[in-house]
Formats: C-alpha cells, structure tokens, sequence
C-alpha cells in the first residue's frame, strides 16, 4: 500500500503524470498498430486485385500484349510497394510500442526509488526522535538522581 503522503510529494505527481502520458502515448500507438494493418490488408489487395486483373487482360490479348504488360508490372510495383510500406510501417509502430513500454518501466523504477528515498527520509526522521528522547530521558534521569541524592543529604544532615 502506498504512503498517502507520497502522493503529495512532487517528483511522484511528476512521475505519476509521465505514466499516465506514457500510458495514453502507448494505447494510441496499440490503436495506429490495429488500424495500420486493416487500412494497408485493403490497399495490398487492391493494388494485388489491379495485377491480377491487368495479367489476365496481357493473357487474353494478344494483340495489345506490350501495352498490357507495362500495365501489369507497373501495378505489382505498387502491390510490392505498398506490402514494403506496411511492413515498414509496422516495424517502426513495433519499435515505438517497445520504447513506450521502457519507459513506463523506467518510469515506475524512479517512482519505486522515490519511495524508497522517502522512507529513508522517515527512518533518519525517527532515529533522531529516539536519539532526542533518549537524551531527555538521561537528562530527566540526571536530574532525578539529583534530587534524589539532595533529598537524602538533607535527611541525614549534610547540607
């Protein structure tokens, strides 16, 4: 369980904040990867369907083959370029998602280490405390002999 004063403290609302940034940065790349491949599987089979299509009309057409062919190539051009795209671009949404995560881990170390600094912070608080009252306590137990020893030296006459 946390410490509610730790919530309080500055560098955890900081770091608290940059988690809940890391977190929404890292959901919305999740969303773009998901939409990414949906968008991309519909232009890959558009530009796959345009080949197929132009490589029937180069095989039923004899008489217009050269033009047919150019036609052809050129769309499975775009069928390689756009599957090239995808995967480019989900390897660079891949890689972001990794680096979002690091540092959200890296995050909760710092806020975890805080914590840590915090509570060493209340330990050398409370040290000092019983370093205080054991003071007192010889102070106290000094005065009492004291009085205690004057009381005495009265009773028996030697003041």
């Amino acid at each position: 369980m946390v410490d509610p004063e730790y919530l309080v403290d500055k560098k955890v609302q900081k770091i608290d904040a940059d988690i809940r940034g890391f977190k929404v940065a890292l959901q919305k790349t999740r969303m773009d990867l998901e939409s990414l491949d949906s968008r991309l599987d519909q232009e890959i089979a558009h530009s796959k369907s345009v080949a197929k299509s132009k490589h029937e009309t180069y095989e039923t057409l004899k008489s217009q083959l050269k033009h047919a062919e150019e036609e052809w190539k050129r769309a499975d051009r775009a069928y390689n370029e756009a599957k090239k795209k995808k995967d480019k671009e989900r390897s660079n949404l891949r890689k972001e998602v990794v680096k979002i995560e690091k540092r959200i881990r890296e995050a909760e170390k710092a806020k975890e280490k805080r914590f840590k600094e915090l509570d060493k912070e209340k330990e050398k608080i409370v040290e000092k405390a019983k370093r205080e009252k054991a003071r007192e306590m010889e102070e106290e137990k000094a005065r009492e002999m004291a009085r205690v020893e004057r009381e005495k030296r009265r009773e028996l006459g030697l003041d």
